[in-house]
């Protein structure tokens, strides 16, 4: 009995990949989809290649400018360098947010910058359109492809009348339902699969193979699934149709609603529900909390004195001069201390805010697997708000220890110096350069797991709905035609 019921199974499986395969339109999507992956692949290297070299250009020009100079420590941290945000492959493959919120942190003594010079600043076509990417055609246009085949799988039967031969020759709905879904989704993994191909190939020729390959395996797994949901939504509505043209019509609007309009209007609700203070107000409340004291009641002037006071007193001296050290180091440092201090403070508001976006649209994303998927491309790829967080507090403790550093320069050996106390190569190239992090994936996945658990969900919840349409819903809507 098991292996009839396995032949039958490859019967209808074979049935439906021949008629797929005669099926032009068909044909036509496939080598449309195609024609954008290779369209896609050219922009993706023409922008790995060009940001990566840029990138790479940069930092070595400034590193050699920092290298070679000759100044006063502080001054030095005046002329400051900058860090750029390193790109990979999997970065491209889906830029996520990173069109839009920058790739370059300024280091500047007394100012703490945050992240600029985004790539939609100045391309006003990337701003409108966003750019073409593989995950653009993965997350949006293989969906809407494999819905039109699915929604119409089994109305085809209904309103051909082949359908009333299948189930006259014994064969189940559900034997029937389940070959329209696996063989549409064994279709879309046969045109994919030169992408994944691809992906992998350029993975493994990058420089961080060994730490984007897994990372890779995982979005090609998120990927699989999501396609998995797709086709079993798809075949439901075909099933639950009477006409071809109802099933299109109504394919076309889940789309439209899942794809476009439900991410819209949770993204307004969330920048509405915890809306963020602007960067003029952030600014500030920065510098009034630095030149006021963060309970409005310490001025930077009365901490400063009570700081020197400290000193003298705990070196038992009576002046600033008798002191083992330069003074006007340690009081940069103490006032970019609490500068530093003060901005944390602030920001910690910003990111609690962002923090509490983000926890809004995960926990939506539970009602649209599309959102769900695209987050969690993002965080797989290394392009969303928590890889971009990362960097920018990464950037900035590299920033304050390399300030600190700096004018404890300046303090320890700057005192009893004629003429102004300056350093020369020597000094900067032991400066350690700065190094990115990336994210672990576990602590990725991690925080992704309701977008995991949202996928996995949805596909248990349509596979139950698939199973009771089969055995109760079919032969009615098939007596209805």
């Amino acid at each position: 009995m098991r292996t009839e019921g396995f032949a039958t199974w490859q019967m209808l499986i074979k049935k439906e990949l021949l008629l797929c395969y005669r099926n032009k339109t068909v044909l036509i999507s496939a080598v449309m989809i195609w024609l954008l992956f290779i369209a896609a692949t050219v922009c993706t290297l023409l922008n790995y290649n060009t940001s990566h070299k840029q990138r790479l250009a940069a930092n070595t020009l400034f590193r050699q400018q920092w290298e070679h100079q000759q100044r006063n420590p502080h001054d030095a941290a005046h002329f400051g360098t900058y860090l750029f945000k390193p790109v990979n492959i999997l970065n491209v493959f889906d830029t996520g947010i990173n069109d839009y919120t920058g790739n370059t942190y300024r280091i500047e003594a007394h100012i703490q910058h945050e992240i600029s010079n985004s790539e939609a600043e100045n391309n006003d076509t990337a701003m409108r359109f966003g750019n073409l990417t593989f995950a653009l055609i993965l997350q949006l246009l293989i969906p809407l492809f494999l819905l039109f085949n699915t929604s119409t799988s089994i109305t085809s039967e209904k309103e051909s009348g082949t359908l009333k031969m299948l189930l006259a020759q014994g064969l189940s709905s559900l034997k029937i339902i389940w070959a329209k879904v696996w063989a549409n989704y064994l279709v879309i993994v046969v045109i994919i699969f030169p992408l994944f191909l691809l992906m992998t190939i350029a993975v493994l020729c990058s420089e961080d193979s060994a730490l984007l390959l897994t990372r890779l395996l995982w979005i090609f797994i998120t990927f699989l699934l999501y396609y998995l949901l797709i086709a079993l939504a798809g075949t439901i509505i075909s099933a639950i149709s009477n006409h071809s043209g109802k099933a299109l019509l109504a394919a076309l609007c889940f789309w439209i609603f899942m794809s476009i309009i439900f991410p819209k209007v949770i993204t307004g609700m969330a920048d509405r529900s915890y809306p963020l203070m602007s960067r003029a107000v952030f600014s500030d409340l920065v510098e009034q909390g630095y030149r006021k004291g963060l309970n409005g009641k310490n001025p930077y002037n009365v901490r400063g004195e009570r700081y020197i006071n400290a000193l003298l007193k705990k070196y038992q001296v009576d002046s600033v001069s008798a002191l083992p050290f330069n003074i006007e180091g340690l009081t940069l440092q103490f006032n970019e201390d609490y500068r530093t201090m003060a901005f944390n403070h602030y920001f910690r508001e910003v990111e609690h805010t962002f923090n509490q976006q983000q926890r809004f649209l995960s926990l939506w994303g539970i009602f649209d697997p599309f959102l769900s998927t695209k987050r969690l491309s993002m965080a797989l790829a290394g392009s969303d708000y928590h890889h971009h967080e990362s960097f920018f507090k990464q950037a900035q403790v590299y920033r304050n220890n390399l300030i600190r550093q700096l004018n404890m320069q300046l303090a320890m050996h700057g005192k009893n110096v004629k003429g102004e106390y300056t350093v020369g190569p020597k000094y900067f190239s032991q400066l350690k350069d700065f190094k990115y992090r990336v994210l672990p994936l576990n602590q990725v996945l991690q925080l992704r797991k309701i977008a995991l658990l949202s996928l996995t969900g949805w596909i248990l919840t349509l596979v139950l709905l698939l199973q009771f349409i089969a055995s109760r819903a079919l032969a009615f809507n098939y007596a209805s035609v």
